[in-house]
């Protein structure tokens, strides 16, 4: 079975420490692991995690696999990641023991990670992180991931081609009224030429119908994407609802992977790799998150 997973770029900003970046505190941890045995260590509420793989590859970057699983399934957990397939074993007295998987590959501060099981927010992966650190590192060191990207470099990558734009405008009613131009905004621009989408005349009784509707306006170029001249109308699109804002919300999303929106900037790379709900393949993990790393890293995504 091939699973699609997604490679995801955060950056790690220290809260506390003496300025250390994160691969400098990981490689802290790798010499105080025990010789001959797994490290492991409490996660949360009955969650422990175990570190089943940390090294550092040609390039000079951190790789880490860390397994969380329900306290006292150690020994399952790690007959589990020594299997060199990916068949499913079975979970002790009829228990999911693993809770989730995180791959990681770090260097300095940058962070490229995909999970399995179930997802995990960014929140979780930085106490995870953070709870690894407080379990080998000699030095005093937190972090938080978090999703920045200089603006300079993603409104560069903007040129490279615009996916999407998603106009979160909430209901239906608000949309019509919206872009049938209600005394709600000026008659200008992108709003301009979307409110053709609609009539005029919308009836109050259509509104009042209309208002238990959730939708969202996304606008896609199709496959006549890379024709000059919808490239450069796209861009404008997206120049505009960036430079507005957009109260309601909105997302763009850029032909090389990343997400725009008025709160983060999100950077992602979707691969395949075999495996099954339990356990996929980490050496194919592994390879597709480096493959990601220089695909980020050709970017420009890494750039201060």
């Amino acid at each position: 079975m091939s699973f699609k997973k997604t490679a995801h770029y955060r950056r790690a900003s220290q809260s506390i420490g003496e300025g250390a970046a994160l691969q400098n505190a990981l490689d802290l941890c790798r010499d105080q692991y025990p010789a001959e045995a797994y490290p492991v260590f409490p996660f949360k509420n009955g969650v422990d995690a175990i570190v089943a793989s940390h090294d550092r590859d040609r390039q000079g970057r951190d790789y880490l696999h860390l397994v969380t699983f329900e306290e006292g399934a150690g020994a399952a957990v790690i007959q589990t990641i020594r299997r060199a397939g990916v068949a499913e074993e079975p979970a002790p007295r009829e228990k999911q023991f693993i809770q989730s998987q995180v791959y990681l590959v770090c260097r300095g501060d940058d962070v490229v990670f995909t999970t399995h099981n179930s997802p995990v927010r960014d929140s979780s992966i930085s106490v995870l992180l953070n709870k690894l650190l407080e379990a080998f590192c000699p030095d005093e060191a937190t972090y938080l991931l978090t999703a920045t990207l200089d603006e300079r470099r993603y409104r560069a990558m903007m040129q490279d081609g615009i996916e999407e734009i998603d106009l979160d405008v909430g209901g239906y009613r608000s949309t019509l009224e919206y872009l049938s131009n209600q005394g709600q905004i000026p008659n200008a621009g992108l709003f301009s030429m979307l409110k053709s989408l609609v009539s005029d005349d919308a009836t109050p009784e259509e509104l009042e119908a209309a208002e238990r509707i959730m939708g969202r306006l996304t606008l896609r170029p199709g496959r006549a994407w890379d024709q000059p001249q919808v490239r450069e109308l796209m861009l404008e699109m997206a120049e505009e609802v960036l430079d507005e804002g957009h109260d309601e919300g909105f997302a763009i999303v850029t032909k090389s992977g990343v997400r725009i929106t008025r709160d983060s900037v999100r950077v992602r790379d979707d691969f395949r790799v075999d495996g099954n709900r339990r356990v996929i393949d980490t050496v194919q993990v592994r390879t597709a998150l480096s493959d990601a790393f220089d695909h980020f890293d050709e970017l420009g995504i890494f750039e201060r």
